[in-house]
């Protein structure tokens, strides 16, 4: 994976992915510095949000097919 931010591109190496106090936590290496990220519930709505649009696409395409199938 790879993080752009104003000091450049660094690359992000997950180390571990575990469940802790009810978040996803994702442990990892930013460029040279250890990094951890955690997602919680509330960040549920936001998450869902920046998916919506891959997600439609995604449903309006599975539809296709099932369409397509079904001539």
């Amino acid at each position: 994976m790879k993080v752009t931010s104003p000091i450049g591109e660094l690359p992000f190496t997950v180390r571990g992915v575990t469940l802790h106090g009810g978040r996803v936590v994702v442990e990892g290496e930013l460029g040279a510095w250890r990094s951890r990220i955690e997602v919680s519930r509330e960040d549920i709505p936001m998450l869902a949000r920046a998916f919506r649009g891959p997600l439609i696409a995604a449903g309006a395409a599975a539809a296709a097919v099932v369409l397509l199938r079904r001539l």
